[in-house]
């Protein structure tokens, strides 16, 4: 789900008579920070009687947590690396080009 939607400056826009992820109706799969705020005081936050919040984080994880982690650790990695292997043939030129270009550094 995008930043938007997280953090709920979606949900509650209307556009027009045809359904959209914009009319107030969420994935039931995607939990939301209003939900998780609405949990944390004890209400339901729209969630079905059939599953419980850590069902769902579960869900979640099993989904998507082989992306969750080449994004949270394997890209930083491999930035990293790739700075190394390309540092001073590439990069120290690309910077001296920028900076007579009179971009700052």
């Amino acid at each position: 789900m995008s930043l938007s939607d997280f953090v709920g400056l979606t949900k509650n826009l209307d556009h027009g008579n045809w359904s959209s992820k914009y009319d107030g109706v969420n994935n039931s799969w995607e939990l939301t920070l209003p939900e998780l705020a609405s949990i944390m005081f004890g209400q339901k936050a729209g969630i079905s009687s059939g599953h419980t919040p850590m069902e769902m984080v579960k869900a979640n994880l099993q989904r998507n947590g082989g992306r969750m982690v080449a994004s949270v650790f394997l890209i930083p990695m491999a930035f990293k690396l790739g700075r190394k292997v390309l540092g001073k043939p590439l990069i120290t030129p690309a910077n001296r080009l920028l900076k007579s270009a009179g971009v700052r550094i």
